[in-house]
């Protein structure tokens, strides 16, 4: 599987990133802002995430009609996404229609109205959004464990902000936040499908000429992970938890042996927890492990969902798993298994132009270069058994678990070590 990677930084700081699949007919565009929900000050909360919606909605050239009928048009599709480190603006089209791809993301970052009347539309948008998040506890509950682990940081504020800080917001409050965040420093262009480089710097050369502005300078707090336990009680008919532990920022020397543990812990089918608390026991219908990093930092985390009378029974599984696999360690075998899913899993995920794309963003963002995919098989391939088990020594702390519950439960229902 051949790669072409090519990289140019515009006169105004904009990176520029591609990768040629000539196999294909399609491209993939998207605009990545280095700017996120833990980068708003307070009282902004969930700007990042409401300007992501108002941007598709009018600029000085476009109506937001006319801006879905273009993509529609060409069979396009076009999105948005915010995270609490960046925003993302991409489109898909077929790869003859690459010059209104980027037309179209080079109007939006230069001229978007926030017409006050689209503003009042979409904030409507956005509560109707929380209230679905509020209704969903899967969701949920991801966000009460971040207010618990990063509590009084950025990083423990949810993503879309609260109810009262999105009414609150006004067109000029929305307008002096994206002039000030959303600037050619903070701005890569990651473009994969049927390209040239030289076509994509000269297309997006042209859209953001002109386009200067130094961004304003940050403080960012150090993230520090708070340890304890939070019982939220709600009606619901099962009990959801998060137990997390410290994790690695992106950009850690032994990421891969975090990706390898995270496998065999509870990231695969064939993982520990799937196959003791799940296929053995019968007491959830959904248990995984996953891994959230951050520039600074990250967490291990487990999640689980049953009914209360299992609750217990599923906790002390878990962490009976936990405690077994950082006392006799991780086998050989369970480490070939998961060195074989993750790379499998890693090849099947690059068949897109919209992965590739994700890919260059992400790699440009957390590292400042570019990792091959053979690059990535061969660290897959050179993690040691031994790398593996300094992680599971070092990460898996009880000092540092924390612990969040949403659903009918109240202390009572946790093991002793665990209520105070």
């Amino acid at each position: 599987m051949t790669e072409d990677y090519r990289k140019t930084v515009l006169t105004n700081g904009i990176r520029v990133i591609t990768e040629r699949m000539p196999h294909v007919r399609s491209v993939a565009v998207g605009v990545w802002v280095e700017t996120g929900s833990r980068h708003e000050v307070e009282g902004r909360g969930g700007m990042s995430h409401l300007i992501e919606h108002l941007v598709f909605k009018g600029t000085a050239t476009r109506s937001a009609e006319a801006i879905a009928r273009e993509m529609d048009s060409v069979g396009g599709q076009m999105d948005a996404f915010t995270t609490k480190e960046h925003t993302c603006f991409y489109v898909q089209v077929l790869d003859e229609h690459l010059p209104l791809a980027v037309d179209l993301l080079t109007d939006i970052l230069l001229r978007p109205l926030f017409d006050p009347e689209e503003l009042e539309r979409e904030k409507s948008v956005v509560l109707q959004e929380i209230k679905m998040v509020e209704d969903t506890p899967d969701d949920v509950i991801h966000d009460l464990f971040a207010a618990q682990i990063w509590a009084n940081h950025p990083l423990g504020k949810p993503i879309l902000g609260t109810r009262e800080l999105v009414e609150s917001y006004g067109r000029d409050a929305v307008s002096t936040y994206f002039g000030a965040e959303y600037v050619p420093p903070r701005i890569i262009i990651a473009v994969a499908g049927n390209v040239t480089h030289d076509r994509v710097v000269e297309l997006f050369g042209a859209g953001f000429n002109g386009f200067t502005h130094e961004p304003t300078q940050r403080v960012q707090q150090p993230a520090r992970i708070i340890p304890g336990v939070n019982i939220v009680h709600k009606t619901l008919e099962q009990v959801h938890v998060v137990i997390g532990f410290p994790g690695l920022h992106h950009a850690a020397p032994e990421r891969y042996a975090l990706f390898l543990l995270n496998d065999v812990i509870g990231g695969s089918m064939s993982s520990r927890l799937f196959q003791e608390v799940r296929e053995r026991q019968g007491l959830v219908y959904s248990i995984h492990s996953g891994i959230q990093s951050y520039a600074d930092t990250g967490t291990l985390y487990v999640y689980a969902a049953t009914d209360p009378p299992n609750f217990s029974k599923v906790l002390k599984s878990t962490l009976k798993e936990l405690r077994e696999a950082k006392k006799q360690g991780v086998t050989e075998d369970e480490l070939k298994r998961a060195k074989d899913h993750l790379k499998g899993s890693l090849m099947l995920s690059l068949e897109s132009t919209s992965s590739r794309m994700n890919r260059l963003a992400k790699h440009e963002l957390h590292f400042g270069s570019f990792l091959t995919l053979d690059q990535m098989l061969g660290a897959i391939d050179r993690v040691k058994h031994d790398e593996v088990q300094a992680l599971v020594a070092e990460l898996l702390d009880e000092d540092q678990l924390a612990l969040t519950t949403l659903g009918p439960l109240d202390r009572r229902n946790l093991p002793a070590e665990l209520r105070n």
